[in-house]
């Protein structure tokens, strides 16, 4: 059970809806809710609440019990939405495409239909790889967007060797896509022979001996 102890007010008019909204809004992370369907089990004293604690719910049909300076205490029905933003599409979208600021927009989404690890800021997609295709208007995940490789499979590389001050340079085909500071096979054209080193910059892995 959630209870908020709420400072009393010289003002005189209140409505259960704001008070439940405000206590709410305090308790929540949630940047939008909306109180609808208030039904009081008793009638409401002309001031003020000092407290409200949460009897069932916060988000659906819920019930809150409302408490009074004067100790009486009135049970309040009412049905709860959540909102809060995510990214989604604005028109189709296939798989491999880099995601770009015009491909997307942000929406206010009830919590109970978000789903997972859904994105929330467009700036945290914008420029990664869509991993599966997509239709408009579909809510955007992190896990659908991957980072954008900076070296492509078949790619002619540079491949760099480092012992201590020395520094090797050796001409190379990626065998993978290869993301920043991540492992990637690659083959040295010299040798023929496939080694893995870390990619460092566009078109540069970086071998360590």
């Amino acid at each position: 059970m959630i209870s908020l102890l709420m400072a009393l007010t010289l003002v005189s008019g209140w409505t259960p809806e704001a008070v439940i909204q405000d206590y709410l809004m305090s308790s929540y992370p949630w940047p939008e809710i909306e109180v609808e369907q208030v039904v009081a089990e008793g009638p409401l004293p002309s001031s003020r609440p000092v407290e409200v604690t949460t009897e069932r719910g916060p988000l659906g049909r819920a019930s809150f019990v409302i408490r009074f300076a004067d100790d009486t205490e009135v049970r309040i029905k009412a049905y709860v939405t959540a909102r809060e933003q995510v990214v989604r599409t604005r028109r189709p979208l296939k798989r491999g495409s880099v995601i770009r600021n015009t491909d997307v927009y942000t929406a206010m989404m009830d919590v109970r239909k978000i789903p997972k690890g859904a994105a929330t800021d467009i700036k945290s997609v914008t420029g990664k790889i869509l991993k599966r295709s997509l239709p408009a208007d579909a809510t955007l995940t992190e896990a659908m967007a991957g980072e954008k490789p900076l070296i492509r499979k078949g790619q002619h590389i540079t491949i760099l060797y480092r012992t201590g001050t020395l520094k090797v340079t050796a001409p190379g085909v990626a065998r993978e896509d290869g993301y920043p500071e991540r492992e990637i096979s690659v083959m040295n054209l010299t040798s023929r022979k496939t080694i893995t080193g870390i990619v460092e910059d566009r078109g540069l892995v970086n071998v360590r001996p």
